[in-house]
């Protein structure tokens, strides 16, 4: 496999690979903190359920429905015993090397999908499709995260190489098996995918039926290891895909979390990436599906996206697993236009128009988020607290009781443990507070307490420190992918 995705590589490609690794490095650098809470909360805090620095009672209610598969988890595990082993404590340092971790697992599996992808691709495109695939400017930020849909869309993304490479052969088959087992692992619901291409080898490549013997061999090696990992975990037997689904019938998601209309998510694809580009996809996921039906790329998202948009309970997060299937959709939509529509001046004048501001649009997106902290940059505010300040003395930072970097909300286990040092105090403030702040505090006040932040600035107090940029939150009027209201600032005296 490894010589199937580095060889043959030309000037170009070497150059690309260079800028590939900076900008994934700066990334991974810059990305601290999480983009969701089930990121941070559902891995790292239940790795230090073994790793020493937490307890069960601190641990979210999926670890008592024990629904949280454990690989990704063991993972972490091992690579903060790792750095133990080196005397490396810092989490921030540690949470930065799972990120490089994944960025690296990232370029390896996109390297290999593209290097699979070449023979659909028209020799003229080949290195648009490449660059598309590593800098469509909301792909890399998704490809350094640490996170379940990160994971489980990478394993899916080799696991299609793999049946692109059309080598029939055992090992080829159970390999495929091995990337759907683990797909699966890290995230239960890209099994909706899985039965699309699946259904694809049986309908439209017409494989043998030992081909699927093996796949389905590699697949059940990694669910039953995998069980072994949860059932060591949890410490009793446990079949987490079953207490998912089982649980997901009792404890309600959208009881919980809230719902949103059938159409959410091709509003959220449509407007996500920005109107030029969210259009292009649509309409090259149009294109493919009424000219290009029997495309094995089409049979694996239709199935995700259909049965996501059923299913009440929706956050864009849960299409991340597909993102990296998007540059293909885009390259495979542009032939077949191009293909009826390429002697029309006009059309041809109007595509120009639109790739220039694509190319435009997706700079100054990528610019931004290789500077912008995850979320909204609360483990931002933490990382330079730490970094800043005294780890000898008492740290007393005062914050709002519902809008705290460091304890989100009032659910169960979502305190940052990981991340919060030994040394600090919280304080929690009020009008009383307010009304007399005295001298020399460590204040953490969101963007949008505008009252509250005059009665600071009024006391002499001034920004510290941004959660987030303030040239990354202006160049968000434009892309829209946070909401600046929430970041938070450190206010000081000094």
């Amino acid at each position: 496999m490894y010589k199937y995705f580095i060889s043959d590589l030309d000037g170009f490609t070497k150059i690309i690979n260079i800028i590939v690794f900076i900008i994934f490095v700066i990334l991974s650098i810059n990305s601290n903190g999480y983009h969701h809470p089930d990121e941070h909360f559902q891995i790292i805090e239940f790795a230090g359920l073994k790793a020493g620095w937490n307890i069960e009672e601190y641990l979210t209610w999926e670890y008592d429905y024990k629904i949280r598969p454990t690989l990704q988890v063991y993972i972490a595990l091992l690579i903060i015993k790792t750095a133990l082993f080196f005397h490396v404590k810092n989490p921030f340092f540690i949470a930065l090397i799972l990120r490089l971790l994944t960025a690296l697992f990232s370029i390896i599996a996109i390297s290999f999908f593209v290097k699979s992808s070449k023979h659909k691709i028209n020799k003229n495109y080949y290195y648009i499709f490449i660059l598309l695939s590593f800098f469509l400017w909301f792909l890399p930020s998704i490809n350094v995260r640490f996170s379940s849909e990160t994971w489980s869309g990478l394993c899916l993304l080799i696991s299609t190489a793999l049946i692109q490479m059309d080598k029939k052969n055992k090992l080829n088959y159970f390999l495929i098996g091995i990337f759907w087992g683990l797909s699966f692992e890290f995230r239960f619901q890209v099994a909706l995918a899985i039965v699309g291409f699946l259904a694809w080898l049986v309908v439209i490549n017409k494989n043998k039926l030992r081909d699927f013997f093996y796949i389905i061999a590699g697949g059940l090696v990694v669910v039953g290891f995998c069980t072994l990992l949860d059932s060591l975990f949890y410490g009793q037997f446990v079949f987490t895909p079953f207490n998912y689904f089982k649980t997901n019938l009792i404890v309600n998601p959208k009881d919980l979390f809230g719902t949103q209309p059938w159409f959410f998510y091709m509003i959220s694809i449509l407007n996500g990436p920005t109107l030029i580009i969210g259009a292009s996809i649509i309409i090259s996921l149009l294109i493919t599906i009424i000219f290009d039906v029997k495309n094995l790329i089409l049979w694996g998202i239709i199935p995700f996206i259909v049965i996501h948009s059923i299913i009440p309970h929706k956050e864009v997060r849960f299409l991340f697993p597909l993102v990296n299937f998007i540059p293909i959709i885009l390259m495979n939509g542009f032939q077949l236009i191009t293909e009826k529509k390429i002697n029309n001046e006009y059309y041809l004048s109007i595509l120009k128009s639109v790739i220039l501001a694509m190319v435009i649009v997706n700079f100054g997106g990528l610019v931004m988020m290789m500077f912008k902290p995850a979320g909204n940059g609360s483990i931002n505010i933490i990382q330079h607290i730490n970094k800043e300040y005294d780890k000898n003395e008492l740290l007393n930072v005062y914050v709002f009781e519902n809008n705290n970097p460091f304890i989100i909300g009032n659910a169960k286990g979502l305190k940052t443990n990981f991340y919060i040092p030994e040394n600090l105090q919280l304080n929690y403030i009020n009008d009383v507070f307010l009304q007399n702040i005295g001298n020399d505090k460590k204040i953490v006040i969101p963007k949008n307490y505008y009252s509250e932040r005059e009665i600071l600035e009024n006391n002499n107090y001034k920004i510290e420190k941004s959660g987030i940029p303030n040239w990354v939150m202006k160049m968000n009027i434009l892309y829209r992918i946070f909401n600046d209201s929430s970041v938070p600032l450190l206010y000081t005296d000094k």
